[in-house]
């Protein structure tokens, strides 16, 4: 909606292709573009690849190696990342008026030609949201209900899915934790959530509901009181995992942004910490926990609680990829992963790799299983494919095309897979034909 304020947001941003990096590689990297060779074509091409193969770690070839290089293709056309740098430092901090934004512009020094083109990028709009509940009926995709109310602009990252529990939908939405009556979709409660647009989803057990939303939250599954909060274990992407072992008592797992955590359920107390830390949800089975991180030397780690009540790496296979989000599944005594550029199986208790598919573009979203069979996205949400479950043999059995969002997970019930699409949601009838 037309204002009078002017807001640098992320959508501004990616605009721009801003990416933040080290002082280090800034300085090296702005260097050589402010003095790039007088070559053309593939000599040029063959001095950027040199350049990142001198300059650039694994780990940075892999997120931003070609951002570099169109950092070098634009050469001293590209706007300068002090520049790009000082417009990201404002984020989330609105500007009262375009004159504001003006003189914020002058008085930190940006050239003339560059503040043209900020303020030509920055819309001078609001953005507005809706927190949304739908009601689906899943035989013929009708709406049956709509829960709606005034939301808080959260962009792409809040993607919380809802949980259904006893008659009443758990949903976390930009500024508050909702729930609403399964049979009609009224508001029952609502608890402000201390972050905006969490990704984790709520976890019910017994009487509460347990929030990833900046620190860890128990609330009152009955009115919404909020119980207890944990900030030490921060985190908003991951949700929260329930680790019931053989023995002993039950732990509230929360792989937050740095480290792995496992809480008390009824006081939110820290009962250890270990090493993890990522945007996936970690898998619990018996004694065994796996998680998918990105930490140094974790990668996809299995945990397997001791008799003292703290857990104990079993095993780990690290590598460096771009993204460490999908969330594994533990069946029948085996480890299935399939995100990093790669599907894997895992025995459990060894660790040993039965098998591996390699180069297999499944990057973000988290595999389900049914019937025996993992389904899982591949080329960002383009075409489901669908593996058997089982440690003998890498056995893809189809494959179809799907165009879901590729930042989302499937989902399947009663022989129906439901996909979300860029605007809308399609249901694919898995039954076989009679």
């Amino acid at each position: 909606m037309p204002s009078e304020t002017r807001e640098i947001d992320t959508e501004v941003m990616q605009s721009l292709n801003y990416r933040g990096t080290s002082p280090e590689l800034e300085k090296k990297l702005e260097e050589a573009r402010l003095n790039l060779p007088k070559l053309r074509g593939e000599k040029f091409d063959e001095w950027v690849n040199q350049w990142r193969k001198d300059n650039l770690s694994e780990k940075e070839e892999i997120n931003i190696g070609s951002w570099v290089a169109s950092r070098f293709k634009a050469g001293k056309n590209a706007i300068a990342l002090e520049w790009l740098g000082k417009m990201n430092s404002r984020q989330g901090k609105p500007f009262a008026s375009a004159a504001a934004f003006g003189k914020w512009l002058d008085d930190e020094g940006f050239p003339a030609d560059v503040k043209e083109k900020m303020i030509a990028l920055v819309p001078n709009t609001v953005k507005v949201a809706q927190d949304v509940i739908l009601c689906l009926d899943l035989a013929t995709g009708k709406q049956v209900w709509k829960y709606a109310q005034p939301g808080k602009p959260s962009g792409r990252q809040s993607s919380s899915t809802c949980a259904v529990v006893d008659g009443k939908v758990y949903a976390a939405c930009s500024s508050e934790l909702l729930c609403v009556n399964e049979a009609d979709g009224r508001l029952a409660w609502s608890a402000p959530l201390s972050v905006k647009g969490p990704a984790a989803s709520p976890l019910v057990m017994g009487d509460r509901v347990y929030m990833a939303a900046g620190g860890t939250c128990a609330f009152s599954k009955a009115d919404g009181k909020l119980l207890w909060e944990q900030k030490e274990a921060k985190g908003l992407i991951a949700s929260p995992t329930w680790w019931a072992p053989t023995s002993g008592t039950p732990v509230l797992v929360i792989n937050g942004n740095n480290a792995l955590y496992g809480l008390d359920p009824e006081t939110g107390g820290v009962k250890w910490k270990a090493e993890g830390g990522s945007q996936s949800t970690p898998v619990a089975s018996g004694d065994w926990l796996v998680l998918y991180s990105g930490t140094e030397g974790v990668g996809l780690r299995a945990y397997k609680m001791q008799p003292d009540g703290t857990p104990k790496t079993a095993w780990s296979h690290f590598w460096v990829t771009r993204r460490y989000t999908g969330s594994p599944i533990i069946y029948e005594g085996s480890v299935y992963h399939c995100c990093g550029e790669k599907h894997q199986c895992i025995d459990l208790e060894t660790g040993a790799v039965k098998w591996v598919a390699n180069e297999i573009n499944s990057t973000i979203t988290s595999p389900l299983l049914a019937d025996g069979k993992l389904l899982v996205y591949e080329n960002n949400g383009t075409h489901v494919r669908m593996v058997k479950a089982t440690n003998t043999a890498y056995e893809q059995l189809g494959r179809a095309k799907t165009d879901a969002l590729g930042c989302s997970s499937p989902a399947i019930a009663n022989g129906r897979l439901i996909v979300r699409q860029k605007d809308k949601l399609v249901c694919f009838d898995l039954r076989p034909v009679k």
